[in-house]
Protein backbone atom coordinates (compact mmCIF):
# COMPACT_ATOMS: atom_id res chain seq x y z
CA UNK A 1 0.00 0.00 0.00
CA UNK A 2 1.58 3.29 -1.15
CA UNK A 3 -0.01 5.13 1.79
CA UNK A 4 1.77 2.85 4.23
CA UNK A 5 5.05 3.38 2.35
CA UNK A 6 4.61 7.17 2.57
CA UNK A 7 3.98 6.92 6.32
CA UNK A 8 7.06 4.70 6.75
CA UNK A 9 9.22 7.15 4.76
CA UNK A 10 7.99 10.13 6.83
CA UNK A 11 8.67 8.24 10.07
CA UNK A 12 12.10 7.09 8.84
CA UNK A 13 13.21 10.56 7.69
CA UNK A 14 11.92 12.05 10.93
CA UNK A 15 13.95 9.55 12.96
CA UNK A 16 17.08 10.37 10.92
CA UNK A 17 16.64 14.12 11.46
CA UNK A 18 15.89 13.57 15.13
CA UNK A 19 19.03 11.41 15.50
CA UNK A 20 21.05 14.22 13.90
CA UNK A 21 19.68 16.84 16.30
CA UNK A 22 20.14 14.45 19.23
CA UNK A 23 23.85 14.41 18.39
CA UNK A 24 24.08 18.20 18.81
CA UNK A 25 22.00 17.97 22.01
CA UNK A 26 24.11 15.26 23.69
CA UNK A 27 27.41 16.93 22.76
CA UNK A 28 26.21 20.26 24.19
CA UNK A 29 25.03 18.58 27.39
CA UNK A 30 28.35 16.70 27.69
CA UNK A 31 30.29 19.99 27.65
CA UNK A 32 27.71 21.57 30.00
CA UNK A 33 26.68 24.10 27.36
CA UNK A 34 23.21 25.44 28.06
CA UNK A 35 20.46 23.96 25.86
CA UNK A 36 17.30 26.09 25.81
CA UNK A 37 15.01 23.64 24.00
CA UNK A 38 14.92 20.19 22.48
CA UNK A 39 11.83 19.57 20.37
CA UNK A 40 10.17 16.62 18.70
CA UNK A 41 8.70 17.82 15.40
CA UNK A 42 8.48 21.48 14.42
CA UNK A 43 6.29 24.31 15.77
CA UNK A 44 3.59 25.21 16.48
CA UNK A 45 4.18 23.75 19.91
CA UNK A 46 1.61 21.27 21.23
CA UNK A 47 3.06 20.68 24.67
CA UNK A 48 6.27 21.50 26.49
CA UNK A 49 7.82 20.89 29.88
CA UNK A 50 10.85 22.59 31.35
CA UNK A 51 13.23 20.26 33.16
CA UNK A 52 16.13 22.14 34.65
CA UNK A 53 17.14 24.79 32.15
CA UNK A 54 15.92 22.91 29.06
CA UNK A 55 12.40 22.89 27.64
CA UNK A 56 11.40 19.57 26.09
CA UNK A 57 8.59 20.07 23.59
CA UNK A 58 6.32 18.09 21.31
CA UNK A 59 5.29 20.03 18.21
CA UNK A 60 2.55 19.82 15.60
CA UNK A 61 4.63 19.08 12.47
CA UNK A 62 6.02 15.54 12.90
CA UNK A 63 9.16 15.92 10.79
CA UNK A 64 12.25 15.21 12.87
CA UNK A 65 13.10 17.70 15.56
CA UNK A 66 15.33 20.61 16.55
CA UNK A 67 17.66 21.79 19.29
CA UNK A 68 18.19 25.37 20.48
CA UNK A 69 21.65 25.79 21.99
CA UNK A 70 22.21 28.97 23.97
CA UNK A 71 24.43 31.40 22.09
CA UNK A 72 24.37 29.68 18.70
CA UNK A 73 22.75 32.77 17.15
CA UNK A 74 25.42 35.01 18.59
CA UNK A 75 23.03 37.49 20.20
CA UNK A 76 24.93 39.99 22.43
CA UNK A 77 22.88 39.03 25.50
CA UNK A 78 23.85 35.38 25.03
CA UNK A 79 27.54 35.57 24.10
CA UNK A 80 28.51 36.90 27.56
CA UNK A 81 27.19 33.76 29.25
CA UNK A 82 30.16 31.42 29.97
CA UNK A 83 27.88 28.44 29.25
CA UNK A 84 26.79 29.69 25.83
CA UNK A 85 28.01 27.99 22.67
CA UNK A 86 29.78 31.14 21.52
CA UNK A 87 31.89 31.20 24.69
CA UNK A 88 33.35 27.71 24.14
CA UNK A 89 36.73 26.79 22.70
CA UNK A 90 37.14 25.97 19.00
CA UNK A 91 37.46 22.27 19.79
CA UNK A 92 34.24 22.14 21.85
CA UNK A 93 32.27 24.20 19.33
CA UNK A 94 33.52 22.00 16.49
CA UNK A 95 32.51 18.81 18.30
CA UNK A 96 29.03 20.19 19.03
CA UNK A 97 28.58 21.40 15.44
CA UNK A 98 29.73 18.10 13.91
CA UNK A 99 28.05 15.80 16.46
CA UNK A 100 24.93 15.53 14.29
CA UNK A 101 27.02 14.10 11.44
CA UNK A 102 28.64 11.64 13.85
CA UNK A 103 25.22 10.54 15.13
CA UNK A 104 23.95 9.89 11.58
CA UNK A 105 26.98 7.66 10.99
CA UNK A 106 26.41 5.80 14.26
CA UNK A 107 22.73 5.43 13.44
CA UNK A 108 23.57 3.98 10.03
CA UNK A 109 25.96 1.53 11.71
CA UNK A 110 23.28 0.44 14.20
CA UNK A 111 20.68 -0.12 11.47
CA UNK A 112 23.10 -2.05 9.25
CA UNK A 113 24.12 -4.20 12.22
CA UNK A 114 20.43 -4.94 12.77
CA UNK A 115 20.07 -5.87 9.11
CA UNK A 116 22.90 -8.41 9.36
CA UNK A 117 21.45 -9.85 12.57
CA UNK A 118 18.03 -10.31 10.96
CA UNK A 119 19.32 -11.58 7.64
CA UNK A 120 17.59 -11.08 4.31
CA UNK A 121 15.79 -13.43 1.91
CA UNK A 122 17.96 -14.32 -1.08
CA UNK A 123 16.69 -13.46 -4.55
CA UNK A 124 17.97 -13.02 -8.08
CA UNK A 125 16.94 -9.64 -9.47
CA UNK A 126 17.10 -8.10 -12.92
CA UNK A 127 19.30 -5.03 -12.47
CA UNK A 128 19.10 -3.68 -16.02
CA UNK A 129 17.53 -4.49 -19.38
CA UNK A 130 19.29 -3.59 -22.63
CA UNK A 131 17.18 -1.63 -25.15
CA UNK A 132 15.92 -3.64 -28.15
CA UNK A 133 16.92 -6.91 -26.46
CA UNK A 134 14.70 -10.01 -26.24
CA UNK A 135 14.09 -9.25 -22.54
CA UNK A 136 13.07 -5.69 -23.41
CA UNK A 137 10.65 -6.98 -26.04
CA UNK A 138 9.15 -9.44 -23.56
CA UNK A 139 8.43 -6.61 -21.10
CA UNK A 140 11.00 -7.46 -18.44
CA UNK A 141 12.16 -4.47 -16.40
CA UNK A 142 14.83 -3.65 -13.85
CA UNK A 143 13.75 -4.63 -10.35
CA UNK A 144 11.92 -7.78 -11.43
CA UNK A 145 12.55 -10.65 -8.99
CA UNK A 146 13.07 -13.93 -10.84
CA UNK A 147 10.87 -16.57 -9.19
CA UNK A 148 11.17 -19.36 -11.74
CA UNK A 149 12.87 -20.06 -15.06
CA UNK A 150 12.09 -23.06 -17.28
CA UNK A 151 13.75 -24.25 -20.47
CA UNK A 152 13.96 -27.67 -22.13
CA UNK A 153 12.25 -29.41 -19.23
CA UNK A 154 14.70 -27.95 -16.69
CA UNK A 155 13.38 -25.56 -14.03
CA UNK A 156 15.06 -23.33 -11.47
CA UNK A 157 13.10 -21.82 -8.58
CA UNK A 158 13.71 -18.90 -6.23
CA UNK A 159 16.28 -18.50 -4.76
CA UNK A 160 18.29 -18.84 -7.97
CA UNK A 161 22.07 -18.47 -8.27
CA UNK A 162 23.09 -16.16 -11.12
CA UNK A 163 25.69 -18.54 -12.58
CA UNK A 164 23.14 -21.38 -12.68
CA UNK A 165 20.65 -19.09 -14.41
CA UNK A 166 23.24 -18.01 -16.99
CA UNK A 167 24.20 -21.64 -17.73
CA UNK A 168 20.55 -22.59 -18.27
CA UNK A 169 19.99 -19.65 -20.63
CA UNK A 170 23.17 -20.44 -22.60
CA UNK A 171 22.13 -24.07 -22.90
CA UNK A 172 18.74 -23.05 -24.26
CA UNK A 173 20.29 -21.45 -27.34
CA UNK A 174 17.43 -19.91 -29.31
CA UNK A 175 14.70 -21.95 -27.62
CA UNK A 176 11.85 -20.28 -25.72
CA UNK A 177 12.53 -19.62 -22.04
CA UNK A 178 9.61 -19.25 -19.60
CA UNK A 179 10.10 -16.80 -16.75
CA UNK A 180 7.97 -16.06 -13.69
CA UNK A 181 8.91 -12.77 -12.05
CA UNK A 182 7.55 -10.68 -9.19
CA UNK A 183 7.04 -7.02 -9.98
CA UNK A 184 5.98 -5.24 -6.82
CA UNK A 185 3.15 -7.38 -5.46
CA UNK A 186 2.24 -8.71 -8.89
CA UNK A 187 3.39 -12.00 -10.40
CA UNK A 188 4.13 -11.81 -14.12
CA UNK A 189 4.81 -14.69 -16.53
CA UNK A 190 6.67 -14.08 -19.79
CA UNK A 191 8.18 -16.14 -22.58
CA UNK A 192 11.36 -14.99 -24.28
CA UNK A 193 13.67 -16.46 -26.91
CA UNK A 194 17.39 -15.97 -26.41
CA UNK A 195 19.83 -14.79 -29.07
CA UNK A 196 22.56 -17.13 -30.26
CA UNK A 197 24.83 -14.24 -31.30
CA UNK A 198 24.12 -11.31 -28.96
CA UNK A 199 25.89 -7.94 -29.34
CA UNK A 200 29.21 -7.48 -27.56
CA UNK A 201 28.77 -6.87 -23.86
CA UNK A 202 25.30 -8.40 -23.76
CA UNK A 203 24.05 -11.87 -22.93
CA UNK A 204 21.51 -13.96 -24.76
CA UNK A 205 18.53 -12.23 -23.13
CA UNK A 206 20.06 -8.77 -22.76
CA UNK A 207 19.76 -8.48 -18.98
CA UNK A 208 22.18 -7.89 -16.12
CA UNK A 209 21.57 -9.68 -12.84
CA UNK A 210 22.27 -9.05 -9.17
CA UNK A 211 21.99 -11.43 -6.24
CA UNK A 212 20.57 -9.95 -3.06
CA UNK A 213 20.11 -11.35 0.43
CA UNK A 214 22.36 -12.94 3.02
CA UNK A 215 22.18 -15.32 5.95
CA UNK A 216 21.68 -13.95 9.47
CA UNK A 217 24.74 -13.40 11.68
CA UNK A 218 25.49 -13.56 15.39
CA UNK A 219 25.39 -10.30 17.38
CA UNK A 220 29.14 -9.61 17.41
CA UNK A 221 29.64 -10.72 13.80
CA UNK A 222 26.74 -8.47 12.73
CA UNK A 223 28.15 -5.46 14.61
CA UNK A 224 31.59 -6.00 13.04
CA UNK A 225 30.09 -6.46 9.58
CA UNK A 226 27.88 -3.40 10.12
CA UNK A 227 30.97 -1.34 10.98
CA UNK A 228 32.86 -2.33 7.83
CA UNK A 229 29.73 -1.93 5.67
CA UNK A 230 29.22 1.56 7.12
CA UNK A 231 32.78 2.51 6.20
CA UNK A 232 32.39 1.14 2.68
CA UNK A 233 29.07 2.93 2.19
CA UNK A 234 30.49 6.22 3.49
CA UNK A 235 33.37 5.99 1.02
CA UNK A 236 31.02 5.28 -1.89
CA UNK A 237 28.61 8.06 -0.88
CA UNK A 238 31.47 10.58 -0.53
CA UNK A 239 32.87 9.47 -3.89
CA UNK A 240 29.44 9.88 -5.50
CA UNK A 241 29.03 13.39 -4.07
CA UNK A 242 32.51 14.29 -5.33
CA UNK A 243 31.71 13.06 -8.84
CA UNK A 244 28.35 14.86 -8.73
CA UNK A 245 29.88 18.25 -7.93
CA UNK A 246 32.77 17.74 -10.36
CA UNK A 247 30.41 16.91 -13.23
CA UNK A 248 28.10 19.80 -12.30
CA UNK A 249 30.71 22.26 -13.64
CA UNK A 250 30.48 20.92 -17.19
CA UNK A 251 27.28 18.83 -17.35
CA UNK A 252 24.19 20.38 -15.76
CA UNK A 253 22.14 17.31 -16.67
CA UNK A 254 23.82 15.53 -13.74
CA UNK A 255 21.19 17.10 -11.47
CA UNK A 256 18.60 14.89 -13.15
CA UNK A 257 20.09 11.97 -11.22
CA UNK A 258 19.24 13.56 -7.84
CA UNK A 259 16.15 12.42 -5.97
CA UNK A 260 14.23 14.16 -3.19
CA UNK A 261 11.47 13.03 -0.81
CA UNK A 262 9.12 12.05 -3.64
CA UNK A 263 11.86 10.02 -5.28
CA UNK A 264 12.64 8.36 -1.96
CA UNK A 265 9.00 7.32 -1.65
CA UNK A 266 9.16 5.79 -5.14
CA UNK A 267 12.34 3.88 -4.28
CA UNK A 268 10.89 2.77 -0.94
CA UNK A 269 7.72 1.57 -2.66
CA UNK A 270 9.70 -0.80 -4.88
CA UNK A 271 12.03 -1.78 -2.03
CA UNK A 272 9.18 -2.58 0.35
CA UNK A 273 8.04 -5.45 -1.86
CA UNK A 274 11.33 -7.20 -1.01
CA UNK A 275 10.77 -6.98 2.74
CA UNK A 276 11.42 -4.83 5.82
CA UNK A 277 15.15 -5.60 5.86
CA UNK A 278 15.63 -3.86 2.52
CA UNK A 279 13.75 -0.81 3.77
CA UNK A 280 16.15 -0.79 6.73
CA UNK A 281 19.10 -0.88 4.33
CA UNK A 282 17.61 2.09 2.46
CA UNK A 283 17.18 3.94 5.76
CA UNK A 284 20.84 3.31 6.68
CA UNK A 285 21.97 4.53 3.26
CA UNK A 286 19.93 7.74 3.60
CA UNK A 287 21.40 8.33 7.08
CA UNK A 288 24.95 8.05 5.70
CA UNK A 289 23.98 10.33 2.79
CA UNK A 290 22.78 12.91 5.32
CA UNK A 291 26.09 12.62 7.18
CA UNK A 292 28.15 13.30 4.05
CA UNK A 293 25.75 16.00 2.82
CA UNK A 294 26.01 17.90 6.10
CA UNK A 295 29.82 17.83 5.93
CA UNK A 296 29.80 19.82 2.68
CA UNK A 297 31.20 23.30 3.41
CA UNK A 298 28.03 25.06 2.25
CA UNK A 299 26.13 27.75 4.19
CA UNK A 300 23.25 26.45 6.36
CA UNK A 301 24.89 23.01 6.60
CA UNK A 302 27.08 21.81 9.50
CA UNK A 303 30.10 21.83 7.21
CA UNK A 304 29.50 25.52 6.49
CA UNK A 305 29.20 26.31 10.21
CA UNK A 306 32.47 24.46 10.83
CA UNK A 307 34.23 26.50 8.12
CA UNK A 308 33.04 29.71 9.84
CA UNK A 309 34.60 28.45 13.09
CA UNK A 310 37.93 27.83 11.36
CA UNK A 311 37.88 31.26 9.69
CA UNK A 312 37.19 32.92 13.05
CA UNK A 313 40.13 31.05 14.56
CA UNK A 314 42.48 32.03 11.74
CA UNK A 315 41.48 35.72 11.73
CA UNK A 316 41.50 35.90 15.50
CA UNK A 317 38.14 37.65 15.76
CA UNK A 318 34.47 36.74 15.32
CA UNK A 319 32.82 36.97 11.93
CA UNK A 320 30.00 39.51 11.84
CA UNK A 321 26.78 37.81 12.98
CA UNK A 322 24.83 39.80 10.41
CA UNK A 323 27.11 38.44 7.71
CA UNK A 324 26.71 34.86 8.98
CA UNK A 325 22.93 35.16 9.16
CA UNK A 326 22.80 36.64 5.64
CA UNK A 327 25.06 33.94 4.15
CA UNK A 328 23.22 31.13 5.92
CA UNK A 329 19.90 32.60 4.80
CA UNK A 330 21.06 32.66 1.17
CA UNK A 331 22.37 29.10 1.51
CA UNK A 332 19.11 27.90 3.01
CA UNK A 333 17.12 29.60 0.23
CA UNK A 334 19.29 27.89 -2.41
CA UNK A 335 18.78 24.51 -0.74
CA UNK A 336 15.01 25.08 -0.71
CA UNK A 337 15.07 26.05 -4.39
CA UNK A 338 17.05 22.89 -5.21
CA UNK A 339 14.53 20.84 -3.21
CA UNK A 340 11.63 22.32 -5.20
CA UNK A 341 13.38 21.59 -8.52
CA UNK A 342 14.21 18.02 -7.47
CA UNK A 343 10.65 17.41 -6.24
CA UNK A 344 9.16 18.63 -9.54
CA UNK A 345 11.65 16.38 -11.34
CA UNK A 346 10.67 13.38 -9.18
CA UNK A 347 6.98 13.96 -9.88
CA UNK A 348 7.77 14.16 -13.61
CA UNK A 349 9.51 10.77 -13.42
CA UNK A 350 6.48 9.23 -11.73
Amino acid sequence: DIRMVIVLVIISLSILILAHELGHFLAAKFFKVRVDEFGLGFPPKVIGKKIGETTYSVNALPFGGFVKIHGEDGMPSETTNPRSLDAQSLLRKSIIVLAGVFMNIVFGWIVLSGVFMIGAPEHLIIADVAPESPAFGAGLTSGDVILKVTSGGVSLSDPIISNTFIELVKGAGGRVIALDVRRGKEKVSVSVSGRENPPAGQGSLGISLVEIGFTRMSFFAAVAKGFTATGEMLFLVAKSFGELFTRAFYDISVFKTISGPVGIVAIAASTSSLGLVYLMQLMALISLNLAVLNLIPFPALDGGRFIFLLIEKLKGSPISRKFQIAVNGIGFALLLALMVVVTVQDIGRL
